[in-house]
């Protein structure tokens, strides 16, 4: 009789290869998210035909990490419940909520099919009760716990960025909508959840950061969204201020949504130097070695928003001197964006070669 094993959620700081479909990973749909803000960046920025291939390539990876996740669950349903279970690993299942949201962004401002970006709007609010809900639930009831140490990151961020993914995309699609006060007010909510959430779970990281201690290995790629959970609140309050210049029930709360908005981006700049630094720290002086990990897309997607964030900011508030900020980030986004494309193509070739040799 064949033995049965099971896959383990990874130590703190350990790679995550997720080579296997019984160990892959959940948070891999950071490849849709990565993907599809590099591509609204290209779109923003006129090079269309960038912003078109990724659209096309991010409907691909969306489609096959949906297969997996499924066929996955079929086959190995003990191991995505642990998954699922686990409070390291069990929050990045809330990429797939920001995946979902930023894929629509993709077809409501690069497409005429604004009929997919309202559908993927809703399934993005089901799939967001549904992950949320189990998550909190299941990590508050599940004993014993593994403590701060060893379950939180930057991951756990996710929780803002899947809730503000909502926001984003129900402020770009209201106009589209028969309900339009509904949907900008679940939008708006959205923001002010996603808003509240960051500020209780960045405290916790930042404590974690400065009081217990911090090897170099634990300083993994998932902490860069301490700034992209901001950056994309910061989207999210210039999309509604954007909407509430012709629409009368939201320019009713917009005289506080400015303040706001500038205060979530000036903490994601604050945030920049030190994400920049702390890798160099990291890898050069600790000299931990670089090599491809799926959670290198948490710091692609990060690096996109900012400059989409940056550049809807800017335009919403009419501030056009910080507009060279986003220039210089789209760049980087794009590079860092092929970079980690190629070493995960690399980690494939690899992976295959060895499924040959076997």
């Amino acid at each position: 009789m064949e033995a049965q094993h099971t896959a383990l959620p990874p130590k703190p700081g350990e790679p995550i290869t997720g080579h296997s479909l019984q160990t892959f990973f959940p948070g891999y749909f950071a490849l849709v998210m990565a993907t599809g803000i590099v591509s609204v960046g290209a779109f923003l920025y006129n090079m269309k035909q960038v912003a078109n291939i990724l659209l096309c390539a991010n409907v691909i990876f969306y489609i096959v990490l949906w297969a997996v996740l499924i066929f996955r669950a079929i086959k190995y349903p003990t191991d995505v419940w642990k998954d699922i279970s686990s409070s390291s690993r069990g929050v990045t299942f809330l990429t797939i909520v920001a995946a979902n949201n930023v894929l629509g962004n993709q077809f409501a401002l690069m497409t005429s099919y604004k009929d997919v970006a309202i559908f993927l709007w809703e399934f993005g609010i089901v799939l967001w009760v549904m992950i949320t809900y189990t998550f909190f639930i299941v990590i508050t009831a599940k004993e014993p716990k593994q403590g701060v140490e060893a379950s939180l990151s930057g991951a756990w961020l996710l929780i803002v960025v899947a809730t503000e993914s909502v926001a984003v995309l129900g402020a770009i699609i209201a106009g589209e909508m028969v309900h339009k006060d509904v949907t900008i007010f679940i939008s708006f909510c959205a923001f002010l959840i996603g808003a509240m959430h960051y500020m209780v779970f960045i405290s916790l990281i930042i404590y974690r950061w400065l009081f217990i201690s911090m090897k170099a290995e634990l300083l993994t790629p998932p902490y860069w969204i301490n700034m992209g959970a901001v950056a994309i609140t910061t989207l999210a309050g210039s999309r509604l201020l954007m909407y509430s210049h012709n629409h009368e029930w939201i320019s009713g709360i917009s005289y506080f949504l400015p303040g706001l908005t500038v205060f979530f981006w000036a903490f994601a700049t604050w945030w920049i130097p030190i994400l920049f630094l702390l890798p160099v720290w990291r890898h050069i002086i600790q000299k931990v070695p670089v090599k491809y990990d799926p959670q290198y897309w948490s710091l692609v997607f990060p690096a996109g928003m900012y400059a989409v964030a940056t550049f809807n900011f800017s335009k919403a508030l009419d501030l056009p001197f910080i507009l060279p900020i986003s220039n210089i980030f789209i760049y980087f986004s794009i590079t860092a964006w092929v970079i980690v494309f190629a070493g995960m193509l690399r980690e494939f070739i690899r992976f295959l070669h060895s499924e040959k040799s076997l």
